[in-house]
């Protein structure tokens, strides 16, 4: 009996349990709003395989954009793979605070994370554990609580992550499958989830829709070096006025018009001032007066 009811649960996970991620797009749902990338009509459904197939084949593993784990690299959501063709989607600055748009075709209850990884090739999901995204409350970890709905929330980005095709990520475990919990008991939540999963391919730099080299080129190659350097590696994020710094930096480079020093405009060097003395006044027909 217990079986049967787990198994049935299992079954409707697979087809009820979706989510995609609409903002940044991500690479299965690039399609959906103007992107040239390859339709993945069942892009909230990438779902590490199945909850089945997961756990009992993969022991739980999961590629990094959702896809089953087993499956031969690059998966199809994955740089190189079918719908993982690395448009960037979105162009922002260190530290930025983004707006992430979450749309659940069916609520599952459960938590979601978003992590970042700089390097697209790196299919290690370490590279991913370093950089989770916070919300504004510092939390790295939300519960949709609204249902199926769309779910529009602020973000912050890793401070000092420069990069020209960075890679994030979300991870959605669902919270609606009953099993064993960690104190022995039996309930909702516990035990073993379905998951999915998303990619999206995004670039932090300076935010014009150029690669760092070349916003770093075009236009400002009198850049300094030392401050080059801090550039290009994300020691400056847009609150401490990254595009006025640069403003100044260019505007210093321009030769700025001195007065030449010439016998109009410079002045004399002058000692103490002393007080004139007056002169005695004479009358010369004083003594020729009859």
């Amino acid at each position: 009996m217990w079986l049967a009811i787990l198994a049935l649960t299992a079954y409707l996970s697979d087809v009820w349990g979706h989510g995609r991620v609409l903002q940044p797009v991500s690479r299965a749902s690039a399609w959906r709003v103007g992107h040239q990338t390859a339709p993945d009509y069942d892009d909230d459904g990438v779902n590490c395989g199945g909850l089945y197939y997961q756990w009992s084949i993969n022991e739980g593993k999961c590629g990094i954009c959702g896809d089953a784990f087993d499956l031969p690299e690059p998966r199809p959501h994955e740089l190189g793979g079918v719908f993982g063709s690395g448009e960037i989607v979105g162009y922002y600055l260190p530290g930025e605070e983004i707006t992430v748009t979450v749309e659940l075709t069916t609520s599952h209850l459960g938590f979601w994370q978003f992590k970042l990884c700089p390097d697209p090739r790196d299919n290690d999901q370490k590279c991913f554990d370093r950089y989770p995204l916070q919300l504004e409350n510092g939390d790295t970890v939300y519960y949709p609580k609204k249902g199926s709905t769309k779910y529009t929330l602020n973000y912050r980005l890793p401070q000092g992550v420069v990069c020209d095709h960075c890679v994030l990520q979300w991870r959605y475990t669902a919270g609606n499958n009953w099993g064993t919990c960690k104190n022995g008991t039996a309930g909702l939540g516990c035990g073993n989830q379905e998951q999915f999963g998303a990619c999206s391919d995004i670039s932090i730099g300076l935010a014009t829709g150029n690669s760092i080299d070349e916003d770093l080129s075009n236009g400002y190659s009198d850049i300094p070096s030392p401050l080059l350097t801090y550039l290009k590696h994300g020691y400056f994020d847009n609150q401490q006025g990254l595009l006025q710094l640069l403003r100044d930096s260019v505007l210093r480079q321009w030769p700025q018009k001195t007065r030449q020093n010439s016998k109009y405009t410079r002045r004399k060097k002058r000692g103490k001032k002393t007080k004139p003395r007056k002169r005695k006044k004479t009358n010369f027909y004083r003594g020729n007066r009859m």
